[in-house]
């Protein structure tokens, strides 16, 4: 098993300002965990991980962080270039089903007067690679870190799904947050 930071949004609510981000660092299971609101549709994503990942680097060190998408909180955009410039840190991103620029590109024409500017990093999603694992098939992209290393990365994280364990618990940490500040009427 390897070393990670795994970072996912909660829920994101239609007419909701803000969401939830949960950054989880795992050796050999759960270690620590950060959290923070992300506003959706914004432009701070790439600064607020790599604020979280930082912080969870001076407790241990991690080999990459892994993430499920480039975007978060809508379409709030993560550059892997950027947190690995202010983390040193490697990116990993993994997906279930095969991402696609261009669906990215006509979601965010319709909703963002600013897409072509966030569609220059989401343009990565289409490098990433089919890639059979011993959970099932995912799409990886890599930033940092050569694909087979990623791989491997991502079998020694996979526990009870094709998705990592520290991304998983990652995501329900964030969707937990995200329902708590749905009920305390803040996002």
């Amino acid at each position: 098993m390897g070393s990670a930071i795994a970072c996912d949004d909660g829920r994101v609510r239609k007419g909701g300002s803000y969401t939830a981000l949960a950054c989880l660092l795992w050796s050999s299971g759960p270690r620590a965990a950060r959290f923070a609101l992300l506003s959706i549709d914004g432009l701070e994503a790439s600064s607020v991980v790599s604020a979280m990942v930082q912080q969870l680097l001076s407790l241990a060190r991690a080999e990459a962080l892994l993430l499920d998408s480039l975007t978060i909180a809508g379409f709030n955009v993560i550059s892997p270039a950027t947190v690995e410039r202010l983390t040193g840190l490697p990116t990993v991103v993994i997906y279930t089903y095969e991402p696609s620029s261009e669906r990215l590109r006509a979601a965010m024409e319709k909703h963002l007067s600013d897409w072509e500017l966030r569609l220059r990093v989401l343009k990565e999603v289409d490098r990433a690679q089919r890639v059979a694992t011993k959970k099932g098939d995912l799409y990886i992209y890599s930033w940092g870190l050569p694909l087979e290393r990623a791989k491997a990365l991502v079998e020694g994280l996979q526990i009870h799904a094709r998705v990592p364990e520290p991304l998983r618990l990652a995501h329900m940490l964030a969707s937990d947050m995200s329902y708590l500040l749905r009920e305390g009427g803040l996002s």
